[in-house]
């Protein structure tokens, strides 16, 4: 029997190459997001190369979605070896004060919340694995989860939060044989970053933003790449003497 791995927000550019890399370690992958469309696609790639996967819709903005995504898992395959947490929004640029409550409470629900109770529900899937307690929860926090970003106060405070969960949750089910760990990274370009990008084209664009240059800040000279993510994720899954570590994968930006 295969083992069984879970990404949410896995029809993202994050998560569709991680899909694939775990396809390609023999892993059943379960693809979970909001478009049946991207997901079905990205079930079909992997099965054209030999792999195995599914897809199940979620959106994570609904509480009974999220229990009923964990509930088929747990009712179909009885395991849980991999989850992997990255569906999330950047939101739009302001300064604080100007942070619409609307917004607040969107990022908050999404980057905070659906976090938190993915990852409960995926521990107590992993408590209960044949053979004992086992398992990886990969939650993606960013670089900006460890330093602060003008215009982006939800989105920094919402990471900050998952790499808190983050380690107390890996405090916790370490001896258990459960390792929980986070990846940060900067930016890597996917339609959600495109949107980020657009912002700070618009005609009525803050100064600050309108002559800001991403790719300026990056030591290495590059944004980074979903493959790049793909292999930060091999690298945690292989690894258990990682225990609430934070992988920064941000091409230098954390050195300078």
């Amino acid at each position: 029997m295969k083992s069984i791995a879970l990404i949410i927000g896995g029809t993202g550019g994050f998560g569709q190459a991680c899909a694939h890399m775990l396809a390609a370690k023999d892993y059943h992958v379960v693809v979970a997001g909001r478009s049946e469309a991207r997901g079905n696609e990205c079930v079909q790639a992997i099965a054209a190369k030999g792999g195995e996967a599914e897809f199940i819709t979620c959106d994570v903005t609904k509480r009974d979605d999220i229990r009923a995504l964990h509930a088929k898992i747990a009712s179909k395959h009885g395991r849980l070896d991999v989850a992997i947490n990255s569906a999330g929004i950047l939101g739009e640029l302001a300064k604080t004060a100007d942070v619409a409550e609307a917004d607040m409470d969107q990022m908050f629900s999404i980057n905070i919340v659906a976090f938190y109770m993915s990852m409960q529900e995926q521990i107590r899937i992993m408590l209960k694995n044949p053979g004992g307690p086992s398992g990886h929860v990969i939650n993606f926090t960013s670089i900006y989860g460890l330093r602060g970003i003008a215009y982006g106060s939800p989105y920094s405070t919402s990471k900050h939060a998952v790499v808190g969960m983050t380690k107390s949750a890996a405090a916790e089910y370490a001896k258990e044989g459960i390792f929980i760990n986070a990846i940060a990274p900067g930016v890597i370009p996917t339609a959600m970053i495109a949107g980020v990008q657009s912002q700070l084209t618009r005609p009525e664009a803050d100064p600050y933003l309108a002559n800001l240059d991403l790719i300026a800040a990056y030591p290495v000279g590059r944004f980074g790449t979903v493959d790049d993510i793909a292999k930060a994720v091999a690298y945690v899954i292989d690894n258990n003497w990682l225990v609430g570590s934070v992988l920064e994968l941000d091409g230098g930006l954390g050195a300078v």
